[in-house]
């Protein structure tokens, strides 16, 4: 069965070294996985969602909700400064349904990758696995 994105994302934040976390990352290469780490760390990507976490209902833990974000991503465009011509109201709504549907840790995940830091698998330790992937100009933040 395939982990969910906060399951994969759940063992680089355990792993006791830079080097584990590298591996970690490396061998679970998928494209929703660097959407998420696009999504967080690209300065050149900006959220138009208000600061801080929205009011939501954690879904109940369950394998139904298993799997969730990994369809998501294709829509998180809508969440984008730029990218899209929806309504802000209508936009907050989305994202607050889109985290009560989702399993609970990725409904974390979600919120983590919104609010631009991943604890425990940051933008170095990504860019040390993925060489080249966060090409940002050079006058920003590496």
């Amino acid at each position: 069965m395939l982990k969910g994105l906060a399951e994969i994302i759940n063992e680089v934040k355990k792993a006791k070294s830079v080097g584990q976390k590298v591996k970690i990352l490396q061998d679970n290469q998928l494209k929703e996985l660097m959407g998420v780490y696009e999504l967080t760390y690209d300065n050149r990507l900006t959220w138009q969602l208000p600061e801080g976490n929205p009011p939501y209902k954690p879904l109940e833990k369950s394998m139904d909700a298993q799997g969730h974000l990994y369809q998501e991503m294709k829509r998180m465009y809508i969440f984008l400064k730029g990218l899209n011509n929806v309504q802000q109201p209508k936009r907050e709504q989305i994202f607050v349904r889109m985290l009560e549907e989702m399993d609970p840790d990725d409904a974390l995940l979600l919120l983590e990758m919104k609010n631009r830091k991943i604890k425990g698998v940051s933008k170095k330790v990504i860019k040390q696995a993925f060489p080249g992937f966060l090409n940002e100009p050079e006058n920003q933040d590496a």
